[in-house]
């Protein structure tokens, strides 16, 4: 065996500092043996995993996967324009209806009634030419007058006079009626009360929107 002198102080043909590498390498060797020994009687066999390994289950059909905010589309709703005012049934640059345009044709639902009857007027209001125009066909413009020969029977406006306007678009060859019933008794401007029933004879029944009036339609009361 070798001296502790001469391990301390290697002698040879070569410098002494290859000798002093050679020994530190096999130093170095011999711990990572004895290190290596040691973990294969002790750490190998009596080491206790920190945690039982969890198997992840494999995704069924029926799971629903949770989409990443990458894979989920961004939506930007586009501005709907608020109008500034509420749209009313008479579009905007639609001219009046002149009354050459307007055609006004009444009525009735028999053309005969006993007397005592309840006769149904009424009038139709219809734009005949090629254009839409607008039309107020309210109870203000609108009139349904009984007359019998020159005489004054009665008429829409005795008793309900005035009214609220309804300004309608009318289309080219679109029509708007309207319809009275007729009690059968006399009536007078102001709408004076006791009036008599009208008798048995020949009556006409006109209508009119504004200035514009209807042909007279004939029926009769027996």
């Amino acid at each position: 065996m070798r001296s502790v002198s001469t391990l301390l102080h290697p002698t040879g043909p070569q410098p002494s500092g290859v000798y002093w590498v050679r020994r530190v390498v096999a130093i170095l060797v011999i711990l990572a043996l004895l290190l290596g020994v040691r973990w294969l009687l002790t750490g190998r066999g009596s080491s206790t995993p920190s945690a039982s390994p969890t198997e992840t289950p494999a995704a069924s059909e029926s799971s629903t996967p949770t989409p990443t905010p990458s894979s989920t589309p961004s939506v930007t709703p586009s501005k709907t324009p608020t109008p500034s005012k509420t749209p009313s049934a008479t579009p905007t640059g639609t001219a009046t209806c002149k009354d050459s345009q307007i055609t006004v044709t009444a009525s009735t639902d028999a053309a005969s009634y006993a007397v005592g009857s309840t006769p149904r007027l009424r009038m139709k209001i219809q734009n005949t030419s090629q254009t839409a125009c607008k039309r107020d066909i309210g109870a203000d413009k609108n009139e349904l007058i009984i007359t019998s020969g020159t005489a004054h029977v009665w008429s829409s406006d005795d008793c309900s006079p005035g009214g609220s306007a309804q300004i309608e678009t009318i289309a080219p060859g679109q029509s708007f009626s309207v319809a009275v019933t007729w009690l059968g008794h006399l009536s007078q401007k102001g709408c004076p009360t006791n009036q008599p029933a009208a008798t048995a004879g020949n009556y006409k029944l006109v209508g009119r929107n504004g200035a514009v009036s209807s042909s007279p339609a004939v029926f009769s009361l027996t």
